[in-house]
């Protein structure tokens, strides 16, 4: 049962370092997309720096105000897309590092519930051999105590012989 037991913790240990691993990589992966994000929040300052600039060349030139509108409408649109669709993945990682880190939970809970019974079975099994080994004891006092007062009594019975024959001896001497 213990080398059972020790596989069934190596099994488990080897799949909470393989979840661990899991749960890393999807931590740099985090990591790698929160970069991202950070490169998406510059690019759309650099856009709406565009924009502004955009704007002061209409103010100072005669290009068409309408086509700078629509130039900085598609810019803030594609932006908008782009910052939606990164935090959509962030939020998709999130929830699936989440999910990881709540299959991780469970599995060490039930894990350790697992070790907990069995245990409880383990203590269960040598309380029940120390009590048969106490009454097998206990059993082999009283006969060695039943067999040293039968030993008491045939020691007497022999005693109160020897006296007998002893009187019976002087008796027949007499």
């Amino acid at each position: 049962q213990v080398s059972e037991l020790s596989q069934q913790l190596e099994i488990e240990s080897k799949k909470c370092l393989q979840l661990e691993a899991q749960n890393q990589d999807l931590r740099e992966e985090l990591s790698t997309m929160r970069g991202n994000h950070e490169k998406l929040e510059k690019s759309k300052c650099q856009l709406k720096e565009e924009v502004a600039n955009l704007k002061h060349r209409l103010e100072t030139s005669m290009v068409d105000h309408s086509q700078i509108e629509q130039y900085k409408r598609e810019m803030e649109e594609r932006a908008g897309q782009e910052i939606r669709q990164k935090l959509q993945e962030v939020n998709l990682f999130l929830q699936t590092q989440a999910a990881s880190q709540d299959r991780l939970e469970q599995i060490r809970a039930s894990h350790h519930a697992s070790l907990r019974n069995q245990l409880k079975h383990r203590i269960r099994d040598l309380e029940c051999e120390l009590d048969r080994i106490k009454n097998t004891q206990q059993d082999s006092i009283f006969q060695k105590e039943s067999t040293q007062a039968e030993v008491e009594r045939y020691k007497e019975l022999y005693l109160e012989e020897v006296k007998i024959r002893r009187c019976l001896a002087n008796k027949l001497e007499r």
